[in-house]
């Protein structure tokens, strides 16, 4: 059954873009797959979901980040950590619109202590947290939460330093995400940073005093960046 989901992944992408994309793609979602034994490929339409607010004609298509740029853009942030100075350990994520799991999975490999995911539909948000088992048995020192809530409405904690979005929402619904960052940055200033795939929204962050400090890019579709708020920074 699996295999039908990476063969429909693969003809959904090589339709919309191009087969050499699919081929990457395909090939890192099954090393990903098996690599941390998590089931979270299958696209799914998130209409058919019990969803939480009222922003679901501002939602995308479920679809798992690419198990490539994960990887990537987590052991930059693991450089950024190695050479800074100020003492500040990069170790709390919040993934917005966590889908079935993946990202908060493969945080735990990377070294983040406090692992939180932020889902707006319900039946995601119990294949996340069936899917993160075998990681907190793995890391029982670790702290996972998946959260069924909306985006726009969620309180951010004051210690969460690394706030993770793969597109899971359109402009309307990322203002009012980022305008509740820099809420908690407000309440309490310290170095933040935004790992962001395939980033349409870019603006908006940068908008809000954001500075991309990293930005990789690969057969013109995948691409990620990486935006920081310095400790010192002020609403």
């Amino acid at each position: 059954m699996k295999y039908f989901y990476y063969l429909r992944l693969f003809f959904y992408i090589a339709f919309n873009w191009n087969t050499r994309l699919a081929c990457f793609t395909v090939y890192h979602e099954i090393k990903g797959e098996k690599k941390y034994k998590i089931n979270t490929s299958k696209i799914e339409k998130v209409k058919k979901f019990s969803i939480k607010g009222d922003n679901l004609e501002h939602a995308e298509l479920y679809q798992g980040a690419n198990y490539y740029l994960l990887e990537k853009v987590f052991a930059h942030l693991e450089t950024i950590e190695d050479s800074q100075d100020t003492g500040e350990a990069i170790k709390n994520i919040l993934d917005f619109g966590c889908g079935k799991g993946r990202v908060l999975t493969v945080a735990a490999y990377y070294g983040f202590s406090k692992i939180t995911g932020v889902e707006f539909a319900k039946e995601l948000c119990d294949t996340a947290r069936k899917n993160i088992i075998p990681v907190q048995q793995k890391f029982p020192e670790k702290i996972f939460n998946v959260i069924h809530a909306n985006a726009a409405n969620y309180k951010i904690d004051i210690d969460t330093n690394v706030f993770f979005f793969f597109n899971p929402f359109n402009e309307i619904v990322m203002l009012n995400v980022v305008k509740n960052i820099l809420q908690s940055l407000k309440e309490n200033p310290r170095e933040t940073f935004i790992v962001y795939i395939n980033p349409v929204h870019k603006e908006v962050f940068m908008s809000a005093g954001f500075e991309q400090i990293y930005h990789f890019e690969k057969m013109k579709y995948i691409q990620a960046s990486i935006f920081m708020a310095g400790a010192r920074w002020e609403a």
